[in-house]
């Protein structure tokens, strides 16, 4: 079974070599790594050709979501994950997600331990141990950094990642939440599950804890308008 890892990345000539790094030097080794190098106009792609990755460089729209689905159109894999350039991915990552999703699951994550800010390490506490969770209860931990799918599903979630775009325009959202609309149409269609047996260290863009608290209530705000929008 072919297994493929997708990672995006905008300017993050910071933190790209750490990510590929983590992303090869895995327990159980990806058969495919795609690297979407998204309107960079640093030396992230540069960086990136020094290893043996395949890479995607993409001037389209701006926004992750314009990258993963350019990315999904590039990857081959019979079960696909997704990273983000500022990421980085424990050892056992691809070993306990593929695992996760072999369970039955149409769509696995898991935790995320986010890095910078005072408050991001309090969310860590909670979000370790309490991101243990399945079906519909799973949808608030599944994050873009950690995510994983079947690549029979892949047309699917362009559609899905697709109809994100038009909801946020239609409801004049601040981002586009493309992995929390996945996250809930896929709870539609069979399990999702959230592990903390591996996890993915997620660098915050954010620079004090005001900012992250704000982002926070934004995204909880938007992912209530969501909600609504889908009649869950």
């Amino acid at each position: 079974m072919k297994t493929s890892v997708l990672i995006i990345a905008h300017n993050e000539e910071k933190y790209i070599a750490k990510c590929i790094e983590s992303v090869l030097n895995q327990t159980r080794k990806a058969d495919e790594v795609v690297l979407v190098v998204h309107n960079s106009t640093d030396e992230t792609l540069v960086i990136a050709q020094k290893y043996p990755v395949q890479i995607v460089p993409f001037e389209g729209k701006p926004g992750p979501v314009h990258a993963r689905i350019k990315g999904l159109e590039c990857v081959s894999g019979d079960i696909i994950l997704c990273i983000d350039g500022d990421s980085f991915a424990e050892k056992n990552w691809i070993e306990v997600m593929t695992d996760t999703l072999q369970k039955g699951n149409v769509l696995a994550g898991s935790w995320v331990k986010f890095e910078g800010t005072f408050l991001g390490s309090v969310a860590n506490l909670w979000n370790k141990y309490f991101c243990v969770s399945k079906r519909e209860r799973a949808t608030r931990f599944v994050w873009g950094s950690s995510m994983a799918f079947w690549g029979k599903d892949k047309e699917k979630i362009i559609e899905i990642f697709k109809d994100s775009i038009k909801l946020a325009k239609e409801l004049n959202l601040s981002m586009v939440a493309e992995d929390y609309q996945l996250a809930l149409s896929m709870s539609k269609e069979g399990n999702i599950e959230v592990t903390n047996k591996t996890f993915v260290t997620a660098v915050e863009k954010e620079n004090s804890s005001l900012r992250a608290c704000s982002r926070n209530n934004e995204n909880l705000k938007n992912g209530a308008k969501i909600r609504k929008a889908l009649n869950l």
